[in-house]
């Protein structure tokens, strides 16, 4: 937070001394150029405030959904991917792995030529990239119904109280 009040104030008094000096091509009085300033400033402190305030919110939301994560009870969805991206790459090693290993130890002259389908290759890569695309704006922090719709998860459903006794 210290860099941010850094920042923060060093960027306010430039604003304000930015605008003071157009204010001061105007004809006012000093009495009300100072009121200008200290209004200014106070209005630049109370929009800082916010924006601190909404940094520290989204903050504790994330936390939250990690509480929430890793406080689940299924281990299933707490550690495994989606069964589709599973089923995919059993599917990729039993064809292109143990299938190749079976033909050259059974001693066949020829290797079987078995492919998956074009098909298969696209309907998998696009779950598994739509999967990945939503877990990573998860991870970013984006979460809303696209995502929950992309992977799932529910994170962005974050129980109002994780512990009753302390809500």
């Amino acid at each position: 937070m210290e860099l941010f009040k850094k920042l923060f104030s060093k960027g306010i008094t430039d604003v304000v001394d930015s605008v003071s000096n157009v204010i001061d091509r105007f004809t006012l009085s000093k009495e009300e150029k100072q009121e200008f300033k200290l209004e200014m400033q106070s209005r630049m402190m109370q929009l800082e405030s916010e924006l601190e305030e909404t940094y520290r919110k989204e903050l504790d939301a994330r936390q939250e959904i990690i509480k929430a994560e890793l406080t689940q009870g299924d281990n299933y969805t707490k550690r495994a991917r989606p069964t589709i991206v599973y089923a995919g790459m059993l599917f990729i090693f039993l064809v292109y792995v143990i299938v190749p290993v079976i033909a050259y130890i059974s001693g066949a002259d020829k290797m079987p030529d078995i492919q998956l389908p074009n098909e298969f290759w696209w309907a998998w890569g696009t779950v598994v990239g739509v999967y990945g695309v939503g877990r990573s704006a998860e991870k970013m922090g984006i979460t809303n119904k696209l995502t929950n719709y992309m992977t799932g998860s529910g994170a962005n459903k974050v129980p109002t109280t994780i512990n009753k006794a302390e809500g």
